[in-house]
């Protein structure tokens, strides 16, 4: 069914199912909110115990109104919001807000009634918003459908900017910040428990919202993390951004984990990750946030980039201003020699000519000359955006902002302002004319940073959570290596020459049959970290030798893991020491299961050089893999030809981990190497849940 949040957050006849008397009521302040802004349509307040209220006439029921409306506001004790969804819904009312609390928030019997919400709606094709929410705001229709006190004495301003949060509180406190920097609204939507619909719902509608530029969304917890990186992508081919507000950063990914791929795979960097690569701005602060949609607001494209040049008052402030762009991931590079050239004619003999460019004093009280500087910049073709860095309020330095603010009202560029102490009369000249403006230096590279792509040299990924790991659960199969080496090598995959035995001269002969130097490795599903427990020996050159140790090992791991299965062990072929690289797959709760890839060996959670993609993996996804992490594209960059096989290996390993079902939860290939330019297979993990005790994959809206 084809719901219609149109009437939802646009309505033009509303009931009011609660209201009271009380000045403080929440239903009542909602009607006194729109009343206040001038609402010109229907309005039904429904209490049998009154007349009136704030001057409207009072209904005794729903059915005593005479029809359907567009909107429901439900205010009544919780125990009773499912016989009103039933009446509404005999009504033909399809659209609902409900602000009543009680329900999945308190768990216990709130989760029953939250249950029979969901099963009336589903029967009767109902859109919720909520239960417990705050309400919305449509700022271009002028529709406060919220009890927030926010706005009062504050301008009620309407711009490109939506809100949309699953906290009730965090949409009038970013308003509150954002305003003051002359960001206007085009809707605030608390989305509360999300009964029926949720954040990726109201995302969708606003990326064909024509009054919204940039959607910011406020998440405690992603629900439906695909889709989102889908309408990350629907949002960019519109022009338009999503930004993501993710608290619970630390704990989200926090769990135990079998495979490093667990341990490392926390949900804030698959987050970083993947919402980079599909155009979604993640920020972890308010503060970042507010300077984030500044710079996306900006009437200019956005850079492409990170060559910056760098205009100042002086030459303090341009070695910081250097200082700040370059340890925000930017590059200050020098000019070209045309543009040094230019400069001659409007900078003194004792200035410097090249990037970041000291106007001097001398310029400092020329807004003429400040303003021709400017505009060599803009005219340099090594540069994809510039900054002005600037100070004062006083006549000279307005008079200094207004030239600028010329300069860059024509540039093709992407410019910024950061003006310290500059104040409203400062900031005016550069809003007016769609450049972002800062009062902090620091910030505006901090957030632009959030936004431009990585270069090659950057890191693409955050860390992850580092960590041990866990027992084994006893429901679930652990694949040891030469389970999954076997399956892989059935798709494709590489592997090295091995034999798996069971007794000394058993390993001897298979060492012989493969060829020396082998390496020989406990088999056991209940040690995943062989190593930890003397569990692996290498460069073994004779039959003897390997005899001797496989006698050995078994008895150092027994003593070490007590009660672990322990009777036999692969006896391998070494390759030469080179690239050690990892691969590996777990499931999380956001985004389903994800591939990860990154520098191998011992280094693998130690430098947490890592890139992720959601399964399965395309050809374009695995290059991408590939160059996301610099450290594995440094080292491939001497192997011609390494990128695109490794690329072909984690295509077929995603495949296969397709092929696994949902049932193959955690995946760790550590390492992979290079044999004579080729990606090899050296060792593998795998976890997984059998059906029945998998866990369940509900489908939820948001």
């Amino acid at each position: 069914m084809a719901y219609d949040f149109d009437r939802l957050l646009n309505p033009a006849s509303i009931a009011v199912v609660g209201i009271g008397a009380r000045p403080s009521g929440p239903a009542r302040r909602i009607v006194a909110n729109l009343l206040s802004l001038g609402y010109g349509g229907e309005l039904y307040p429904i209490n049998p115990k009154y007349d009136t209220i704030l001057d409207q006439k009072c209904y005794p029921s729903l059915e005593a109104i005479g029809g359907p409306v567009d909107l429901a506001i439900v205010s009544v004790p919780a125990i009773d919001v499912p016989d009103m969804l039933r009446r509404g819904a005999a009504l033909g009312i399809k659209n609902y807000m409900i602000i009543s609390s009680g329900f999945a928030e308190v768990g216990g019997e709130g989760h029953v009634l939250e249950g029979e919400l969901k099963q009336i709606a589903q029967e009767h094709e109902l859109l919720i918003m909520g239960a417990n929410c705050a309400g919305s705001i449509n700022f271009h229709h002028r529709k406060h459908l919220s009890f927030t006190a926010v706005f009062e004495g504050d301008e009620f301003k309407a711009g490109p900017v939506a809100y949309i949060g699953q906290s009730g509180a965090m949409g009038p406190i970013f308003y509150s910040m954002a305003v003051k920097q002359g960001i206007g609204f085009s809707h605030i939507i608390s989305s509360g428990n999300e009964t029926t619909h949720g954040l990726t719902d109201f995302v969708e509608y606003l990326v064909d919202d024509p009054n919204t530029k940039v959607i910011v969304a406020y998440a405690e917890q992603l629900k439906n993390g695909r889709r989102l990186l889908e309408l990350g992508k629907k949002a960019r081919a519109a022009g338009k951004h999503i930004v993501v507000f993710k608290s619970a950063r630390a704990s989200a990914g926090a769990r135990a984990a079998i495979s490093h791929t667990g341990s490392m795979a926390g949900n804030d960097a698959i987050c970083s990750s993947l919402f980079r690569r599909t155009g979604i701005v993640k920020v972890r602060t308010l503060e970042e946030l507010v300077a984030v949609c500044k710079l996306l607001l900006a009437t200019r494209p956005l850079p492409t980039g990170r060559r910056t040049a760098i205009l100042a008052i002086s030459g303090g402030t341009a070695v910081i201003a250097a200082d700040l762009v370059e340890e925000s991931g930017f590059a200050v590079p020098r000019l070209h020699p045309d543009t040094r050239e230019k400069l001659k004619e409007w900078l003194p003999e004792f200035a410097s000519f090249d990037n970041p460019i000291d106007v001097t004093s001398g310029l400092f009280y020329q807004p003429d000359k400040f303003a021709k500087v400017l505009e060599c910049l803009t005219q340099d073709p090594g540069i994809d955006q510039l900054v002005v860095f600037g100070a004062y309020k006083h006549a000279i330095g307005q008079a200094l902002a207004e030239a600028s603010a010329k300069v860059l009202a024509d540039c093709p560029k992407y410019s910024m302002a950061a003006w310290i102490s500059g104040g409203p009369e400062v900031a005016a000249y550069f809003n007016d004319v769609g450049v972002p403006y800062f009062d902090n230096f620091a910030q505006c590279f901090e957030a632009l940073n959030l936004i431009v792509p990585a270069g090659e040299g950057e890191k693409a990924a955050g860390k992850g959570d580092a960590g041990h790991a866990a027992p084994r659960d006893p429901q679930q199969e652990v694949l040891t290596e030469d389970v999954v080496k076997a399956q892989l090598k059935s798709f494709g995959v590489s592997v090295l020459d091995e034999l798996v035995a069971s007794s000394a001269q058993d390993a001897a002969d298979a060492a012989r049959k493969v060829g020396f130097p082998v390496a020989i490795k406990v088999i056991s599903p209940d040690i995943p970290h062989r190593a930890k427990v003397g569990g692996i020996a290498l460069g073994l050159h004779s039959g003897e030798a390997v005899a001797d140790e496989f006698d050995r090992m078994l008895a150092r791991v027994k003593e070490r893991m007590p009660g672990a299965a322990v009777d036999s062990v692969i006896v391998q072929k070494m390759v030469a020491p080179g690239p050690e690289l990892f691969l590996g797959m777990s499931h999380d709760p956001s985004f389903g299961r994800v591939l990860t890839f990154g520098l191998g060996g011992i280094l693998t959670e130690a430098l947490q050089q890592i890139s992720f993609a959601p399964l399965p993996v395309t050809p374009d996804d695995a290059r991408a893999l590939v160059k996301e992490v610099p450290a594995v594209k440094a080292l491939l960059s001497f192997n011609p030809g390494a990128e695109e096989a490794l690329a072909d290996v984690i295509v077929r390993v995603s495949d296969w981990c397709v092929s696994k079902g949902e049932g193959l939860r955690e995946l760790d290939l550590n390492p992979i190497m290079l044999d004579e330019g080729k990606p090899v297979l050296i060792d593998g993990l795998a976890v997984v849940h059998h059906a029945e005790a998998a866990p369940a994959l509900a489908a939820a809206h948001s």
